[in-house]
């Protein structure tokens, strides 16, 4: 009997979902939001950004569309995207973190940030987020939308994740 994409996706979510609510320090999304990323979510590998810089964690960002706007994937109307942050470890067997940021909007660019002394570790990491409002696509095609960016700082440690807004 061959396996169905629909049976694949199925198993993977449980799978995702059992990972998630065994590990004691992880913080579980919400169904819905998990279905959401993957179904659309947009896959962003921080780990690209400030090249160089020697990295403890694997750290991805999902972008997808706002689910409580009335916007659509079809039609290009302006969003204003969710994230969720996933973190790991490099261990031999991976400890995950899964985060719901409450930066909105359009993710620009990040920068990680060189810890010095004795507050660096390996599995820790502190980077700079910035997003825009609106996506660019919004914003050229409606210049009434605001085209501001924001900076969120994160602070990721193996005991959680800490969002700090730095500008608005």
């Amino acid at each position: 009997m061959a396996v169905t994409p629909k049976q694949i996706t199925i198993t993977f979510i449980q799978f995702s979902l059992a990972i998630f609510a065994n590990a004691s320090w992880a913080a579980a999304p919400d169904e819905q939001a998990l279905m959401r990323n993957l179904a659309h979510g947009q896959l962003i590998e921080l780990n690209q950004y400030s090249a160089g810089s020697q990295k403890g964690l694997m750290l991805r960002l999902f972008a997808t569309p706002a689910h409580q706007e009335s916007c659509g994937l079809e039609t290009g109307a302006a969003c204003k995207n969710q994230h969720l942050i996933t973190m790991a470890t490099f261990d031999e067997i991976p400890e995950v973190q899964v985060h719901a940021l409450d930066a909105t909007g359009e993710f620009v660019k990040a920068k990680w940030i060189e810890t010095k002394g004795d507050k660096s570790t390996p599995d820790q990491a502190e980077l700079v987020l910035t997003f825009r409002q609106y996506n660019r696509v919004a914003t050229r095609a409606n210049p009434a939308l605001s085209k501001q960016t924001y900076r969120v700082g994160l602070k990721i440690t193996q005991q959680g994740i800490e969002e700090i807004l730095l500008t608005k």
